[in-house]
């Protein structure tokens, strides 16, 4: 991706994130984490504020549901995908769920997609997420006009 993107630091195995948003509202200390679901190869990616960070055991709690508006939304998305390039690198077959139960949120996720889809072609496949008639998390074809309940994204 072209845009500015926030430097990063990655926990020992690349599931954790960490940076700062430096932006209208001062420095906020924000965090992406890759969290493995019960099928091992499918990993949610949350981000958001860090609330707390335990340096011992390396756990981060974040807040995924506030909005710190901080006005560098962009650099943050693009941050968050230069993120899913490094956790691929490390994870290769992981397929990668990311979404929200804020409509505006995949709204936003949606354009931001579109608008870069030709560059993140060039290295992932890219998906929606719905749910089918059993309940079940599947993966559809991505449809820039398509209302999903989130994407998963696979390094080709």
């Amino acid at each position: 991706m072209t845009h500015a993107k926030y430097e990063l630091s990655a926990n020992p195995d690349f599931t954790v994130f960490e940076f700062t948003s430096t932006g209208k509202n001062g420095p906020i200390q924000k965090a992406i984490k890759y969290t493995q679901t019960l099928n091992k190869d499918v990993y949610n990616l949350g981000f958001g504020d860090i609330i707390s960070s335990n340096e011992t055991t390396g756990e981060v709690e974040i807040d995924d549901i506030g909005i710190s508006n901080n006005g560098d939304l962009q650099q943050i998305l693009t941050t968050v995908a230069y993120s899913a390039y490094a956790f691929t690198e490390r994870y290769p077959k992981a397929l990668i769920l990311f979404g929200s139960s804020d409509k505006a949120k995949i709204r936003l996720y949606r354009i931001m997609l579109s608008h870069n889809l030709a560059e993140i072609s060039k290295t992932f496949i890219l998906f929606g997420a719905v749910h089918n008639k059993q309940g079940q998390l599947i993966n559809i074809p991505f449809d820039p006009n398509q209302d999903v309940e989130g994407y998963f994204v696979r390094r080709k």
